[in-house]
């Protein structure tokens, strides 16, 4: 199986974006906990910040994939 260089720098890309995203959303989830005096147990906490950074590292990795085979063309369908 041939891995074009252009997905797995996409690839990379949307990952390094993604962990950024990660980074603002748990920021504000915890703020937003912090605001409504909740405490939360921690395991829960930790578990959904693990879930969330899961699923937003392979959401963004997989939309930097597309995007960089879609701009380079090999991704693209023939006549």
């Amino acid at each position: 199986m041939d891995l074009p260089l252009s997905g797995v720098i996409g690839a990379a890309v949307g990952l390094g974006v993604g962990i950024l995203d990660f980074a603002v959303i748990a920021a504000l989830v915890r703020r937003t906990l912090g605001r409504m005096n909740a405490t939360p147990d921690p395991k829960r906490m930790d578990l959904v910040m693990r879930g969330l950074f899961v699923v937003n590292a392979l959401v963004f990795a997989g939309l930097g994939w597309w995007v960089g085979v879609s701009v380079s063309g090999l991704g693209a369908a023939g006549p």
